[in-house]
């Protein structure tokens, strides 16, 4: 998929059954730096909350993201249109 930018617009350089949602995902940056969560940058070392609760989190939310991003390659652009026509064409009638 290529933005254009500036311009409001998208389109797609592959078939819509080889693109999948992880890919438009990562081709428009929703994340900054490949992590979908962000922990406070500078948390009071003197809070024992702030100071421990990355370290504890981390596997976790790695996971979390692991399974979110797997979901999302498992979806095709191709179902999402097919799904989105099938429901525009159910709600106009």
């Amino acid at each position: 998929m290529k933005v254009r930018s500036g311009t409001g617009g998208a389109y797609h350089i592959k078939e819509l059954e080889k693109i999948n949602l992880l890919d438009i995902y990562r081709a428009v940056n929703v994340v900054e730096g490949g992590q979908l969560f962000h922990f406070h940058d500078s948390p009071n070392p003197q809070c024992p909350v702030g100071a421990n609760i990355e370290f504890v989190l981390n596997l976790i939310l790695r996971r979390a993201q692991g399974a979110m991003e797997k979901v999302l390659e498992d979806v095709t652009l191709k179902e999402l249109v097919t799904g989105l026509t099938q429901q525009i064409n159910a709600t106009a009638n």
